[in-house]
């Protein structure tokens, strides 16, 4: 483009210096055209530029973090005499989005079909973000102006945590072993049915499947959620914490993906969930086929609520039971009221786990480091990432 308006304004000042100096009417009506061209030029880019009609296009509006994806953006050319040389100015790169879209340039031509860019992106972390196109540039066909259109064609793409076996993340939490389970017939609860497996002489004549045993020709009998004692309560932290955005990001990532590997366990081994979340979020799963409703809550959870209490929180629900239960704690904040009162619900018979997370490259707080160090030394499974 330089060189052009280079090249146009020699060829200008020329002919101006010719006409004045020769007075040749040839002269002044090149200068004359060379004065319109560029305005001619200008307004026809605009209206180019202005002319297209933009459509995105992702081939899922959720993905899973880590997971590459594509999406397309296409340009209708309404004018169909447009001319001029067009770029795609896409959003500036977040740091959790990884996406091969950079300035596109395209020749728009009279009568053309539309263009079609495909893109491919990454999300590293869980989360809602932006990607798409910023801005239109045009050069008109003199290549002298370069005009450019802002746009809100951005759209929103959701990144979901990975679902991650607990045994792959290394959480060695005892107590998911220990947990009381009597999986006696007698404490099955038959209003809740769960699936289907062959029979066994041991199974009494209630639990057959009898439609099912007539359609595959063998003898088919029902599972049952079981009434025992062998739920678990997986309490979230939803304590957003001031630093910088990339810490947090990466952080409560860490969190959610944990608190999808517990819950992934613990309904595959059969063990009734509540998760708790902030004040007002309280999801239960009574087995494996309640995962998804709850994969899909944990993934949209945000961590906004600067007073909630962990502390508070704990003890509603432990006040709320009749009975012991199986607690996992995840938190990135330990406080000693909080290890007191981990100590006081042992000794009544409840079974308490803690997975402490620490801020990706920022010291870990020390008064935390000092609880979880009197968690771990009083017995107390704990974890921490």
């Amino acid at each position: 483009m330089k060189r052009n308006r280079i090249l146009y304004g020699g060829l200008f000042l020329g002919v101006f210096f010719a006409a004045i100096l020769y007075g040749d009417p040839l002269m002044f009506m090149t200068l004359y055209a060379l004065i319109a061209m560029p305005v001619f030029s200008a307004l026809f880019a605009l209206i180019t530029l202005y002319g297209l009609s933009i459509t995105q296009k992702t081939e899922q509006d959720t993905v899973v973090k880590g997971e590459q994806n594509r999406y397309f953006i296409t340009l209708h050319n309404k004018i169909k005499i447009g001319f001029g040389t067009l770029r795609c100015i896409f959003l500036e790169g977040h740091f959790a989005v990884e996406t091969t879209a950079d300035r596109v340039r395209a020749n728009v031509k009279p009568f053309m079909p539309p263009l079609r860019f495909p893109m491919s992106f990454t999300i590293k972390y869980r989360g809602t973000y932006q990607i798409g196109l910023s801005s239109l540039e045009i050069i008109d066909f003199l290549g002298l102006f370069n005009i450019r259109r802002k746009l809100s064609a951005t759209f929103e793409v959701v990144a979901y945590p990975r679902i991650t076996d607990l045994e792959n993340m290394h959480l060695a939490i005892h107590m998911l072993s220990k947990a009381p389970a009597n999986l006696s017939i007698l404490q099955e609860d038959y209003a809740d049915f769960t699936d289907v497996r062959p029979y066994v002489p041991s199974d009494p004549v209630k639990k057959i499947h009898w439609k099912l045993t007539a359609k595959r020709g063998e003898w088919m009998v029902k599972n049952y959620q079981t009434s025992a004692l062998n739920s678990m309560a997986i309490i979230v932290d939803s304590t957003k914490r001031k630093l910088p955005s990339e810490v947090v990001i990466k952080l409560e990532d860490n969190i959610i993906e944990s608190t999808v590997a517990v819950l992934l366990y613990c309904l595959r081994q059969q063990m009734p969930v509540d998760l708790l979340f902030g004040y007002n979020i309280r999801e239960k799963g009574r087995h494996i086929g309640d995962f998804n409703n709850m994969y899909n809550t944990i993934a949209s959870l945000h961590f906004e609520d600067e007073n909630f209490s962990l502390y508070n929180a704990v003890s509603s629900y432990l006040n709320e039971t009749s009975r012991n239960v199986n607690v996992v704690i995840l938190t990135s904040i330990l406080t000693m009221p909080l290890y007191e009162q981990i100590l006081n619900a042992m000794r009544f018979g409840h079974y308490i786990a803690v997975i402490y997370f620490i801020p990706d490259g920022v010291a870990s707080s020390r008064d935390s480091d000092e609880v979880f160090g009197r968690l771990t030394s009083s017995g107390i499974s704990c974890l921490k990432l």
